[in-house]
């Protein structure tokens, strides 16, 4: 029995660490969010998103309230998006090099193991895909699965609506819009690239007379995304910020995948005497 507990324990353990794979969204640790942009904001700071805040009409209850921001964790390669509580009807994740608009066949970190394209959307309940699952009774433009950018829009008239009710793993809406925080498969990023890419790289095109632009230093464009919000006017560039998790964390984690797989050995070891 005692033997039982710690294995219970540490998938316990494992589960914790790793939810965010499963599209269930998990705000980094306080630890894991350190130093510095080059405009010398800190990126705790950037991560409440005052920093890079909403920009749309003086007249706007929207102007200048904390935007979205998205994380990028700079050892497992996993990106995760917090929309702040917003409706976010847009939400385009760029990397590339170059300064240029990018197409389908610009080489890029992103991959999609879970299907391209309107099947890149998650179903209702089971295992989530790259996107939130959508409202099944609504249609409309495919989300974007290139190479070098992950994207969609969301609502009516352009695309469907995201869904309300499923697996807590599935859904990232309260309201139809992307309001809820969301975990993009860990596979996303191919692993091969991890390694070399950089936070200046994630980019927003064609957006340099945004007042966000170049707030965090990196050179206009750089180190952001880009996204809508419904009844919001205009395109918001919100933060893509770096995350260092802990080695801690790692630790923890691989001890707990160590017990896991000892266990598993065990109980096949013990079902293969059975079967003999």
């Amino acid at each position: 029995m005692a033997t039982r507990r710690v294995g219970l324990a540490f998938l316990a353990v494992l589960a914790l660490a790793i939810q965010a794979s499963a599209g269930i969204y998990v705000p980094p640790q306080a630890a894991d969010i350190s130093g510095t942009t080059p405009s010398g904001l800190s990126w705790s700071a950037v991560a409440t998103g005052t920093a890079l805040p909403i920009r749309t009409s003086a007249t706007s209850a929207f102007n200048g309230q904390p935007g979205a921001v998205a994380y990028f964790n700079t050892l497992t390669g996993q990106l995760q998006v917090d929309p702040k509580g917003l409706n976010l009807n847009s939400m385009i994740i760029t990397y590339t090099t170059g300064t240029l608009n990018i197409s389908g066949t610009t080489p890029g970190p992103f991959t999609y193991a879970t299907g391209t394209g309107a099947n890149a959307y998650s179903p209702l309940t089971g295992t989530p895909k790259t996107f939130p699952a959508k409202d099944p009774t609504t249609a409309g433009l495919a989300p974007t699965t290139f190479p070098a950018r992950v994207g969609t829009t969301i609502g009516a008239p352009l695309a469907a609506s995201l869904a309300t009710t499923g697996d807590v793993g599935n859904i990232a809406s309260t309201s139809g819009f992307w309001d809820l925080g969301w975990s993009f498969p860990p596979n996303l990023v191919n692993s091969g690239s991890v390694s070399a890419m950089v936070i200046s790289n994630f980019k927003t095109i064609n957006q340099n007379s945004n007042a966000n632009a170049n707030i965090l230093g990196y050179g206009l464009g750089s180190a952001t995304f880009q996204y809508g919000i419904n009844g919001a006017t205009g395109t918001q560039v919100g933060a893509v910020i770096p995350v260092v998790p802990e080695p801690s964390t790692y630790a923890l984690l691989g001890a707990a995948s160590l017990a896991i797989g000892a266990i598993c050995r065990r109980r096949s070891g013990t079902n293969a005497a059975d079967v003999g």
